[in-house]
């Protein structure tokens, strides 16, 4: 199935490997390396049903989004890849690859623009973590490299779960299912750089950026781990969304926007050169911002308090900011050269450029002539995302629509 798979690809699976670390991996490391390709050797002599739908997985994640899903091999591949992953869970105790497995199906059906089928495969993913105890981090020291090396990867495949789940809730347009995590324990330790994973156990087990969820903005992580700190703030602000009336309990809404803003100017000034570089924590950040004030907006337009609210003012240009960054940073990647972008953009990126899209045209619809925004940096990054997901071509149509740009 897998050579079948790459050969309709007309890839090798060297070359698969090759493009999902480099283009996937940097934002969404829910698969490591070493271990991996260890399984894959062994691939070759015996068989293994989880490492191959893994690999398929990460073939799914590769092909992205391309018309006629009738007859197009990627289409082909998820049928398979769903069909695979059910009968496994049917068949055997649950592995890491499967979870694993079901991340990256749940990742694609997300950028595919189909986040119902998302909703149901990352439940799927955190019963079988739940099960296997992902969620368990006891603060123990490791025996030895690779015993820390089995416990990073479970880290990371459950703050990946964490991660997808809220990305999911926020792309969900209709019913917007309950997270289907609670929040990570303050004291379970973040994911560490990948560099930690090329040094003796004595600088992997005690790696600096090792630290826990609760550690402070100021102390520097890495770029997973930015994520995962980025995504909490976005999760904070989908359940108020959920539970909370802002008007009767304004100082929710405000210690929520301290905290979130404190952690963006910070994270905003450790962002080195370069667009990609920290990409999808600082665009989870802006999303959480722009959908905590899309909140506060649209409770006061409720209230029928607008025009008379401070705070719906300081809403509205909060707003007015996070999507002019949004748009200067669109409009940075659009100048880039064709050898400068990278093939495929993180998703978080594309869910933070349709909110700034989506913030822009409720904010028009209230504002009317007060407001104008040029569309087209928006509209010229998300045509470049479509190539890999099918959700900024969505995105896109909307901005085309409402603009006619």
């Amino acid at each position: 199935m897998l050579h079948q798979a790459l050969e309709e690809h007309g890839s090798t699976l060297a070359r698969l490997v090759d493009e999902f670390i480099s283009y996937s991996l940097p934002w969404f490391p829910v698969v490591m390396e070493r271990p991996f390709m260890e399984s894959l050797e062994r691939l070759g002599h015996e068989h293994n049903a989880d490492t191959a739908l893994l690999a398929l997985t990460m073939l799914l994640v590769v092909q992205g989004a391309r018309p006629d899903r009738a007859t197009n091999p990627s289409h082909r591949n998820y049928i398979l890849c769903k069909d695979l992953y059910a009968a496994l869970q049917l068949r055997r105790a649950p592995s890491l690859q499967l979870v694993q497995s079901g991340l990256l199906i749940a990742l694609h059906e997300t950028g595919e623009s189909s986040p119902g089928a998302a909703s149901l495969t990352i439940a799927s993913c955190a019963r079988l973590g739940y099960s296997m105890k992902l969620n368990i981090d006891d603060g123990s020291d490791y025996e030895d490299y690779l015993s820390w090396e089995a416990a990073e990867e479970r880290r990371r495949v459950w703050t990946g779960i964490y991660l997808l789940d809220r990305v999911i809730y926020q792309v969900a347009t209709e019913f917007k299912a309950p997270h289907v995590l609670e929040d990570l324990a303050d004291h379970f330790r973040l994911p560490v750089d990948d560099a930690c994973l090329r040094t003796n156990k004595t600088q992997a087990t005690q790696a600096p950026s090792h630290q826990p969820v609760s550690v402070p903005v100021d102390v520097p992580v890495c770029y997973y781990a930015r994520e995962i700190q980025a995504v909490r703030f976005l999760g904070e602000v989908q359940l108020l969304q959920r539970h909370i009336d802002v008007n009767s309990q304004p100082e929710k809404f405000e210690s929520l926007d301290h905290r979130l803003m404190q952690f963006a100017g910070r994270l905003f000034e450790q962002t080195p050169q370069g667009w990609a570089v920290l990409c999808g924590a600082n665009a989870i950040t802006l999303t959480a911002a722009l959908a905590l004030h899309r909140i506060g907006i649209d409770r006061t337009v409720k209230s029928q308090t607008l025009g008379t609210s401070d705070g719906a003012e300081a809403s509205l240009l909060a707003l007015t900011s996070f999507i002019n960054m949004v748009r200067d940073t669109c409009n940075n990647f659009n100048m880039l050269s064709a050898q400068e972008k990278i093939p495929s953009a993180p998703l978080p990126a594309v869910v933070c450029t349709g909110e700034a899209v989506l913030t822009g045209i409720r904010m028009k619809e209230l504002l009317g002539e007060q407001f104008q925004l040029d569309y087209e940096p928006f509209r010229l990054t998300l045509l470049y995302a479509r190539k890999s997901w099918k959700l900024a071509d969505m995105c896109s149509t909307s901005c085309t629509m409402d603009s006619e740009c």
